[in-house]
């Protein structure tokens, strides 16, 4: 049975795993301080305005888009073995993909998606600045920052949400006690959605109960081989009650480098790259495509920098590279399992990728498509296939991994233009290089670490509220605690309770006002405490 008629089924019999009837996304805004204008909207896709216009503009003072969309893709099996997928593309069936996190127990509302449905914008200039002392009062960008407890932004939910440095060490946000936000490069994109919010009618497939935060960013520095490149970070976490395996997570693309009608596509899985490069020295049929690229058009590229964690420890990296859709060829994804196995290297008739010819019907099975350097004339590549130039869609992809209930996995990628190629079928040197340069600044960069490193802490309980009024009930958020105790001042056990199942719990302050301690016993065994004041 086709996915798509799961969903159906599900819905009508009353069980459905969306748990909310979100508005489709619609805020979106610019990474724009470098060499490139790229849009970059909230809801899992980018690089295009919604309807027909491209937005990757590169280089920045022309008029000439280097792609024409981008959408994360997320398919996974629960225990049951169900099928669960997220994906996105251009919207014209529907959405996989709503604004907002998701609580506790993995369920969003309408209205935090209509809150959630904006992104988030800051130039480090802005919080040096800041830091510098040379505002009277924080700039809007800096003051309404999504740190957890922003006084600010009063729909913010109590749990971790955008990166900041937490100046004076309550874990919460306030730029008035010199909180500022984290960032990587020079300028980010702060957001965050979900693929809870509704049904998928993107993809069919049913929801994962993820809860995705993003950082867009850029580096503005002429003389640095990051110039011309942006920068991706998700934060993935299974908010749902399922643990997933035989996770894929992959990134879509429609690449129209300049004119779509005579581009040429390659993998390098030593650099884990997916390439778009020209046919020719002429880019594209001028009576048919106008935006075109001078001479000797670029390279554009996407990069895997760092994939999720597999069973075993290692990173992820590229591991497929795939054609979801060819003039000439196979087909666009229709269901849920197309979607999945595309990022597995299978075509839609469930036959593998194999080496040679059109990748399909041979007989040496690969998961990477055209992986030769096109100027080996007897590669495989599109130029050693002298292939008719066409309009594709691409899919590259890292797993498999596993993400349990709770857990969090991280993707980051890199997007890569260049200009000094040489036609026809010119060398990968050139992009390579730039791939090494761009994934030594990621692994090197002080900056993007410190994101990770001095973002709001993951503790394994919230307290809210507190201080509380007696006889109030006292809210414990918990994160891999088994056991929970309680303590007045004198250190005599008041209270213990079994939370080996449970992500929060609710208990009545009846036992009297004061100062009171809270002792965790986590999964691991380890302990942590804190205290709580009852009025």
């Amino acid at each position: 049975m086709k996915i798509s008629a799961i969903i159906l089924l599900l819905y009508f019999s009353g069980t459905l795993y969306a748990n909310a009837q979100c508005p489709p996304t619609t805020a979106f805004d610019y990474l724009d301080i470098n060499n490139v204008k790229a849009r970059i909207n909230n809801g899992g896709d980018m690089w295009w305005d919604l309807e027909s216009s491209v937005e990757y503009i590169v280089p920045k003072t022309g008029n000439i888009s280097a792609t024409f969309a981008g959408a994360l893709w997320i398919g996974g099996i629960e225990a049951q073995g169900q099928l669960h997928v997220a994906a996105q593309a251009y919207r014209q069936s529907g959405n996989d993909y709503f604004a907002g996190p998701l609580d506790e127990t993995g369920n969003v509302t309408t209205q935090t998606c209509s809150d959630f449905d904006r992104i988030w914008k800051i130039n480090k200039s802005t919080i040096d600045s800041f830091i510098a002392g040379l505002f009277v009062t924080p700039p809007a960008s800096i003051a309404q920052w999504p740190g957890r407890g922003n006084p600010n932004l009063p729909f913010l939910p109590n749990q971790r949400v955008a990166p900041f440095i937490d100046v004076d060490g309550d874990w919460l946000y306030n730029s008035s006690e010199g909180d500022y936000p984290a960032i990587p490069g020079d300028q980010a994109l702060w957001f965050v959605f979900n693929d809870a919010g509704g049904i998928h009618s993107e993809s069919g497939g049913l929801p994962l109960g993820v809860e995705v935060q993003c950082l867009a960013y850029a580096v503005k520095d002429s003389t640095t081989c990051t110039y011309s490149t942006t920068f991706y970070h998700y934060n993935i976490i299974n908010k749902s009650m399922n643990d997933y395996d035989s996770v894929f997570v992959g990134f879509w693309n429609d690449a129209d480098l300049g004119c779509m009608y005579d581009d040429y596509f390659g993998s390098d899985s030593l650099n884990h790259l997916m390439v778009v490069y020209n046919k020719d020295s002429i880019d594209g049929p001028g009576s048919i495509c106008f935006d075109n690229y001078p001479d000797n058009p670029p390279t554009f590229a996407i990069q895997i920098l760092k994939g999720p964690t597999d069973k075993t420890g290692a990173v992820r990296y590229l591991d497929h590279a795939m054609v979801t859709y060819k003039e000439a060829g196979m087909g666009y994804p229709v269901d849920a399992l197309d979607f999945y196995e595309y990022m597995q290297s299978i075509w839609r008739d469930g036959t593998h990728l194999t080496y040679g010819g059109n990748g399909y019907g041979e007989s040496i099975i690969t998961n990477f498509i055209y992986p030769d350097d096109p100027s080996l004339e007897d590669g495989w590549s599109e130029c050693a296939e002298n292939n008719a130039g066409s309009d594709f869609r691409l899919v590259l992809s890292s797993g498999p991994f596993a993400i349990a209930s709770g857990e969090e996995q991280t993707f980051d990628f890199a997007v890569l233009w260049e200009k000094d190629d040489v036609y026809p079928c010119p060398s990968f040197e050139n992009i390579t290089a730039l791939a090494t340069c761009n994934r030594n600044y990621f692994d090197s960069s002080i900056v993007f670490t410190s994101v990770e490193n001095h973002s709001v802490p993951d503790y394994p309980a919230n307290v809210f509220p507190n201080p509380i009024s007696l006889n109030d009930e006292l809210t414990f958020t918990l994160n891999n605690v088994s056991l929970l105790e309680l303590y007045d001042l004198a250190g005599r056990k008041l209270k213990a309770f079994d939370v080996r199942n449970q992500r929060s719990i609710r208990i009545k302050t009846n036992f009297g006002t004061g100062i009171f301690f809270y002792r965790l016993t986590l999964k691991d065994h380890a302990y942590h405490s804190g205290k709580f004041v009852v009025e």
